[in-house]
């Protein structure tokens, strides 16, 4: 069996200090000229999708216009910031043990790599290589796909597992691992397995709360979670 592993981004693989926050902010200001358009959102576990829409909506600037026909010009100007909101953003750093278990898990023939994450596909990519984590990870779900997350990692699995999730051969060959109780929520509403880690802002607690299927404080001990994820 091939198992199919997505990956979260933001505060599972990396934190980049607030850097995508800030380089949305600047890009709606460019736009709207509106300061801290998102600062009453809570983006955690969120498309960027909904993000952007939630603060149109908050600041009454949608005016009917479909959200998808603004998605473009907003993510070519919030992209124009992100490199320099990433060199600012102070407190950047790599998750534990994150470089070591995407190193172990490319080696596997068994084994597909992928993304199901709220980011931008271009900025999470941007992300990835600042922070030298994007030799195995490519492709995937991203925020422009759905504005609900679970819709988002449905166009994960139909990219890289064939389509589903689902079925009694097939029912745990996918495995979402993030760290929000949005990203466990969204694995099961696509019959995949999660993997929740404490990493974020969520605790163990709240995350086997949510309905994690397993929850770790971090993925630092690269042995254990490889018999997790490959059990």
């Amino acid at each position: 069996m091939t198992r199919t592993l997505l990956f979260d981004v933001d505060q599972t693989l990396l934190y980049t200090g607030g850097a995508g926050s800030l380089a949305m902010a600047r890009a709606f200001h460019q736009l709207y000229g509106i300061d801290d358009a998102f600062q009453a959102i809570e983006g955690s576990g969120r498309t960027d999708w909904n993000i952007l829409k939630r603060g149109l909506e908050l600041h009454d600037l949608l005016d009917g216009t479909p959200i998808e026909e603004l998605l473009p010009s907003f993510i070519d100007v919030y992209l124009e910031h992100l490199p320099a909101t990433l060199r600012e953003a102070p407190g950047g750093h790599v998750k534990p043990g994150i470089p070591e278990l995407l190193d172990a898990l490319a080696t596997r023939d068994d084994v597909r790599l992928g993304l199901a994450t709220g980011n931008f596909k271009r900025a999470c990519l941007l992300k990835l290589a600042f922070f030298k984590l994007d030799a195995h990870l490519h492709d995937g779900g991203f925020g422009e796909d759905a504005e609900d997350r679970g819709e988002m990692v449905a166009h994960a699995i139909q990219r890289l597992a064939n389509g589903t999730a689902h079925g009694s051969d097939a029912k745990n060959d996918v495995w979402v691992i993030g760290d929000t109780p949005r990203d466990v929520e969204a694995a099961r509403a696509n019959g995949a397995r999660s993997l929740a880690v404490a990493t974020g802002t969520s605790s163990v607690d709240d995350l086997l709360s949510a309905g994690a299927d397993v929850a770790l404080e971090d993925l630092a001990d690269t042995e254990n979670v490889l018999g997790v994820l490959l059990e």
